[in-house]
């Protein structure tokens, strides 16, 4: 009950909290794609104890000054020297600054990556684990390299170039692997192993996408297909995958049919019904049921970009 009082920030909260203009396309159509990289000096303060409706990376004393506190659920975490801070929005948190430092981050909600982070690479890093430390201390060459990579979505961010946000987009993938490549650097090998179990979900997942045709549909749909193929009892399958990923097997499966279920809506011609067989589902109607379920929209309210009838 606790959990509910906790609020929930959104990014037009987040632009007025801080005293910045809300940018035009918050203001004027809600659940559009939205990136911004900025600077900036933190003063001494201390940020609200809330959840957020987007993701952010930060990288705090990009001269190697300042200090602070970052609350993070329950556990408190030093930020005495340059680091990487992932903030993932489903964890209520709060930052103290006790000496300003400079800081370069960037801010993005669900629709500007969609599609773009696999699951097992969701699972490795912070931003979307909330189980693994947010936090990764970083040299001052690690610094060096992470400034540069702020600075190139910035340039394009201001830029007239007409593919600057897939370029970003771009960038911002290696912005999240070089948090997973340090994080796991500063493990002992043995933490650095994945459990086997999982990574073997994954790669079963994994391996059923694209779909190429609605001649070969999905077979792999619920967790005890996935445990039967693993040899495992589905209960340590669901045991497993939720003690590294904190998500259930079948909502990371519901998660990745949705992903590739928008994938065929955008990019190809095949009707609902071609769609619908295509990854598993016998009626089109269960289909239709089923992708309104998990994005508030009709596939054909999707494909089309209506807005769902509020009734």
């Amino acid at each position: 009950m606790a959990d509910k009082l906790i609020p929930i920030e959104s990014l037009v909260q987040f632009y007025k909290r801080t005293g910045q203009d809300i940018p035009p396309d918050l203001v004027h159509e809600s659940g559009r794609a939205h990136f911004n990289v900025r600077e900036a000096v933190t003063a001494t303060r201390k940020t609200p104890f809330n959840r957020r409706d987007y993701f952010k990376i930060c990288l705090s004393g990009i001269t190697g000054e300042g200090s602070g506190m970052l609350l993070y659920n329950d556990q408190e975490i030093p930020l005495g020297q340059s680091c990487l801070i992932f903030s993932n929005p489903t964890v209520a948190t709060s930052i103290e600054i006790t000496v300003p430092f400079n800081r370069f981050y960037c801010l993005f909600n669900t629709p500007f990556i969609e599609g773009l982070i696999p699951p097992d690479i969701q699972y490795a890093c912070p931003l979307f684990n909330p189980s693994l430390m947010p936090v990764i201390p970083v040299t001052r060459e690690e610094r060096e390299r992470i400034i540069m990579l702020f600075q190139q979505m910035q340039e394009l961010q201001a830029s007239d170039y007409p593919f600057k946000w897939d370029m970003i987009r771009n960038i911002l993938q290696l912005l999240i692997h070089e948090g997973i490549r340090l994080q796991q650097s500063r493990l002992a090998p043995a933490s650095v192993v994945r459990d086997r179990l999982v990574n073997d979900f994954f790669a079963l997942l994994n391996q059923q996408f694209p779909v190429d045709s609605p001649e070969t549909p999905l077979k792999l749909l619920t967790p005890a297909r996935f445990a039967d193929l693993l040899h495992v009892h589905v209960n340590h399958l669901n045991s497993v995958v939720k003690k590294h990923t904190n998500k259930t097997t079948r909502d990371i499966i519901h998660e990745r049919v949705i992903v590739e279920a928008k994938t065929l809506l955008r990019n190809t011609n095949w009707n609902i019904a071609e769609i619908a067989y295509a990854l598993g589902f016998e009626y089109p109607s269960h289909f239709n049921k089923y992708f309104k379920q998990f994005t508030t929209q009709t596939p054909v309210e999707f494909r089309t970009g209506r807005k769902p009838v509020i009734v």
